[in-house]
């Protein structure tokens, strides 16, 4: 029976690698996926969660919650992305709070269900055979029955003086997460395409004056969303400027230094705020040669099931979606990943007895 399933998933996947117009295409993944011919190898993980967002840590709950042995790599940067902002108020139950207060609190949470956290980076990964292979920068190496990808996307930057000392004190790339901190204030916007105008619009209700930052003589956006525009007496589109430095009293930003890029003139502009809406680099590129990207680097996958083109491998958080980039959305796809990932590997034959049986080859971290 446990050979008729195999073959049955060995087809399955064969099948939902090609048959997604949405997908690239790639080499087919055929596994044997016998949990009896992986009982001799070391280092086992049921599910391996690379990036410790939201997205992570709430998919590491649900796995460990499963009863699935959990383990979370944290990246080079523990908590994610949204450990760079200050407050947070649109988190679910809670008012306001530091995110880094919000991220400490799923850590342990995490950690209580009993998932194993390491801070260490995922070097290579090798989803050509099963169980996948993961190679780490302290030198170990993973067996991995099942893996969530949640290594986010991290926001393009202007490269320019004062703009990481004020970043999180003024200088923002999200305006639904910080637009309540510039109730009555002066902000610019950098960008010119649609992100630009929402990011704008979604000011206007709280910000005093909100000045759209164009390189060129005209905007990328739609004119849909410019005509939009007209409708904000607040917002002011300024055209031919750049933005060469980030100002501000050692607290918080209070101005920028900027350059028309016809007259090459270099002025000075008092603002309290400089939101970046020039887009977001997805942290795909461990994965480019293994999974199937959309033109623009993000993971593609299953909407419903968070699945990738690899069967057995899901993606959850921003690094898959570049619509939403909220840590909520992040953190309900996370939830999903996991839910899938158990019920994948009870599917392939994951019960209670092999677990126990595994236990003694998992992966475990000393210090």
């Amino acid at each position: 029976m446990i050979k008729i399933m195999n073959i049955f998933l060995i087809f399955s996947c064969f099948v939902s690698i090609f048959s997604s117009n949405e997908r690239e295409s790639l080499p087919s993944r055929l596994y044997n996926l016998d949990l009896n011919s992986i009982a001799k190898k070391n280092n086992i993980v049921p599910i391996v969660v690379i990036g410790s967002g939201p997205a992570g840590l709430t998919a590491a709950l649900y796995g460990r919650r499963g009863g699935m042995h959990t383990v979370v790599f944290t990246g080079n940067l523990p908590g994610g992305q949204l450990t760079q902002t200050t407050y947070i108020e649109n988190w679910p139950g809670i008012k306001k709070a530091f995110a880094n207060d919000i991220m400490d609190g799923l850590f342990e949470q995490a950690r209580d269900f009993g998932v194993t956290i390491i801070e260490d980076v995922i070097t290579s990964v090798d989803f050509d055979k099963w169980p996948f292979v993961l190679n780490t920068e302290s030198g170990d190496k993973i067996n991995a029955l099942s893996i969530i990808i949640s290594t986010g996307a991290a926001p393009r930057k202007l490269g320019v003086e004062g703009e990481l000392d004020y970043w999180g004190r003024g200088v923002s790339s999200c305006a639904v997460c910080d637009c309540h901190f510039f109730k009555d204030r002066d902000v610019a916007i950098v960008g010119g395409g649609d992100s630009a105008v929402e990011e704008a619009m979604q000011l206007a209700p709280y910000a005093k004056n909100i000045f759209i930052l164009v390189r060129d003589v005209n905007m990328k956006a739609t004119k849909t969303l410019r005509d939009k525009l007209e409708d904000f007496e607040n917002i002011k589109v300024i055209y031919n400027k750049q933005v060469l430095k980030v100002l501000g009293d050692g607290e918080l930003v209070n101005g920028l230094e900027v350059k028309d890029s016809i007259t090459q003139e270099v002025s000075t502009m008092k603002v309290d705020g400089l939101f970046l809406a020039i887009g977001q680099n997805p942290n795909t590129e461990l994965f480019e040669k293994s999974l199937s990207l959309n033109k623009f680097g993000y993971i593609t996958i299953d909407p419903v099931t968070q699945e990738t083109s690899v069967k057995g491998v899901f993606a959850a958080g921003d690094v898959e979606d570049a619509e939403y980039r909220q840590a909520i959305v992040a953190a309900a796809a996370g939830c999903k990943s996991a839910l899938r990932a158990v019920k994948w590997l009870r599917e392939i034959g994951l019960t209670d007895k092999n677990i126990k049986n595994l236990s003694k080859n998992y992966f475990s971290y000393k210090d």
